[in-house]
């Protein structure tokens, strides 16, 4: 489980595939604390596993095909910034909300405009995803946890401070943008019980 709280905006150090996988080396800027072969690591908010271990600031992790296609991960190539976030500890702060690393489907940016100090990010997404998103709610932005206002059937708007802009990959946003987008799965969880509770669900 992670938060939405970035650790660092890693670099893709390489990418180059192998039996149907794609393989990724990141590169951080800060050390990996208690780094461990078989660790998950979200990447742009995408809950991948390390399958090895390098160094302190150094990993590889393997994307399959299915990841590929529900994610932005299939257009990263060598030298793409990424947002990198390790799991949350038992002991630690949930600082953002509760992620999984379960891409919803991807959004793409349609406007980014600066206002009082702050950007603000509007991005467009499928409308059947709209049920899982409430203005003021919580929303997964390429592993940015983030909340949502101006909340539409199709579009919804995040407002980012100047912290989160200068330590993520939002700084590189731009009209056009594609980016990852996990909705809150407590909202997931309560519409699957209200299905079986009228005997939707068998």
């Amino acid at each position: 489980m992670f938060s939405g709280i970035v650790f660092d905006l890693a670099k893709v150090k390489s990418v180059r595939s192998k039996g149907g996988l794609k393989i990724l080396e990141i590169r951080l800027n800060k050390n990996i604390k208690n780094p461990e072969k078989g660790m998950s690591i979200a990447v742009n908010g995408v809950c991948l596993t390390a399958s090895l271990i390098k160094n302190a600031r150094e990993f590889h992790a393997d994307v399959t095909a299915e990841t590929m296609k529900k994610s932005t991960l299939s257009e990263i190539r060598a030298g793409s910034p990424v947002n990198v976030e390790f799991p949350v500890q038992p002991h630690g702060f949930l600082s953002g909300h509760i992620v999984q690393g379960h891409v919803d489907c991807t959004g793409i940016i349609k406007d980014v405009k600066k206002e009082n100090g702050n950007v603000i990010i509007t991005a467009g997404y499928p409308q059947e995803f709209a049920r899982y998103i409430i203005e003021k709610g919580s929303v997964c932005v390429d592993g940015i946890s983030l909340t949502a206002f101006d909340v539409k059937k199709n579009a919804f708007s995040v407002s980012v401070i100047p912290e989160t802009l200068n330590s993520t990959g939002v700084k590189f946003y731009k009209n056009g943008s594609k980016v990852n987008l996990e909705f809150d799965i407590i909202g997931k969880y309560i519409e699957r019980q209200l299905k079986a509770d009228n005997g939707e669900i068998k």
